[in-house]
């Protein structure tokens, strides 16, 4: 079976960008020793790949899932962090969407892990590594949520404290990969919507 070499390298990439922390892809951007910096025309040409992996729709996917799994999250907590009592239907049902969303994320992971060849995996072990604990943060969180909502009377606290974790997990990992100017637009439209 031929592999398409970079259809792979872009689907890395896709899961780097939306799972290393920045200062994991800080680390990666620095030379080992003894090799030379990449001139401006490699610079370049790094800049067109990322921007059409940005465009992939594997990475709008990826990027689709997260987000919602933030609004799921930003949801829960703003629920749990109010007077009443959370609701365990409602707390259920929005942990029951970030698995769904995490098992996508995860199956889209997977699918590429199986097509790259064990030279690919060799080469990106180190960014591998990483990569996966990263998911496994996310991973716990949700896990947590899970065992949160099981009981009848949810402890609101906790619920609140795991949503809270898993949204400035995601808010790290959308700042790495250009989220940041979406936050921007965020904060405009909240004080557009506060002069209203």
């Amino acid at each position: 079976m031929r592999v398409n070499t970079r259809a792979l390298l872009s689907a890395t990439a896709i899961m780097l960008v939306l799972l290393v922390p920045s200062a994991a892809w800080a680390q990666h951007k620095h030379t080992q020793s003894g090799q030379k910096k990449p001139g401006m025309a490699g610079m370049a040409g790094m800049k067109s790949e990322m921007a059409r992996m940005m465009k992939s729709p594997h990475h709008l996917l990826m990027t689709a899932h997260m987000k919602s799994m933030s609004g799921f999250a930003r949801t829960l907590r703003d629920q749990a962090v109010k007077p009443e009592a959370l609701d365990v239907e409602f707390a259920r049902a929005n942990v029951a969407e970030l698995r769904h969303h995490l098992d996508a994320m995860e199956a889209i992971h997977q699918k590429h892990m199986d097509a790259m060849s064990a030279e690919m995996k060799s080469k990106m072990q180190m960014m591998m590594e990483k990569m996966d604990k990263e998911r496994s943060i996310v991973k716990d969180q949700v896990s947590a949520l899970e065992t949160d909502v099981q009981s009848n009377t949810p402890d609101s606290k906790r619920v609140a404290a795991h949503a809270n974790a898993l949204l400035k997990h995601f808010g790290m990992m959308s700042k790495m990969h250009g989220g940041s100017q979406a936050g921007k637009k965020m904060a405009m439209k909240k004080k557009m919507d506060m002069k209203m």
